[in-house]
């Protein structure tokens, strides 16, 4: 299940360019997003761990990019997460992956929400602004959803020509991932999280989903106080190692 639910979601978010290294996949994406930039972990290892380590270390630094693995309950090798610490790797964040049987879904009606089917640029800076992301990061936004190959929606809360939140959402198969939500700062617990939400499983289940899935910080309560709220039940948990930078702006 968790090696189904990793391939679906780097699908729905996909690097810029993917290597296949012995089982894992090392993704690139000029550093924008953890999920785009990261080794995964998930298929079988044959090579020596501490010989791949060094060899993705390498290419990563190489393209100026921070070294980061993916570490979800399935990874190969499985003392993965001990040999990164021995090497300094931290912690960046731990991740909840988490469902919803959305196939009786019979929530919030599309109201107030704007939603599209097609990549627009005002969406990606919508997104970017409320999230004070650094807007130089744009044209990779831009990029990495084109190359989406599976069905999306872009859905945008707007009120008086103002947009309020937006939210993603992308299809393979039967499978909805719900993506980039984010609601401005001003407005956040108001409901419209919820709004965003629901408007992304309804088009989701009339495109045929019957299961949605998230990924959320396990730090981020408030949020995982909404997705409990609507039903979403977590899977499992997976973590992002990251190298540490030295003073110089380097890894150390």
């Amino acid at each position: 299940m968790i090696r189904r639910f990793e391939e679906i979601s780097n699908n729905a978010w996909p690097a810029l360019q993917t290597i296949q290294y012995d089982g894992w996949l090392l993704r690139f994406a000029n550093g924008v997003t953890k999920r785009s930039n990261s080794v995964s972990l998930l298929y079988p290892s044959t090579i020596n761990p501490e010989e791949k380590i060094t060899f993705c270390e390498k290419l990563y630094e190489d393209h100026g990019i921070t070294p980061c693995f993916k570490i979800t309950s399935m990874a190969d090798p499985p003392d993965i997460d001990h040999r990164l610490e021995n090497r300094g790797y931290f912690i960046h964040s731990h991740i909840s992956f988490q469902t919803l049987d959305i196939s009786v879904y019979s929530g919030d009606q599309f109201r107030g929400a704007t939603i599209e089917t097609n990549l627009n640029p005002r969406w990606i800076d919508d997104f970017i602004r409320m999230n004070d992301f650094d807007p130089s990061r744009r044209s990779t936004y831009i990029r990495i959803m084109d190359l989406t190959l599976t069905p999306k929606c872009l859905v945008s809360v707007i009120k008086n020509k103002k947009t309020l939140g937006v939210g993603l959402g992308v299809i393979e198969g039967n499978v909805i991932g719900l993506f980039d939500l984010v609601v401005a700062r001003e407005f956040r617990k108001t409901g419209l999280g919820h709004l965003i939400v629901a408007n992304i499983l309804r088009w989701g289940r009339e495109k045929g989903a019957h299961t949605a899935y998230l990924q959320v910080l396990t730090d981020n309560i408030p949020a995982i106080r909404l997705y409990k709220k609507m039903g979403f039940t977590e899977q499992y948990q997976y973590l992002y190692r990251m190298k540490p930078i030295t003073s110089a702006g380097v890894p150390s």
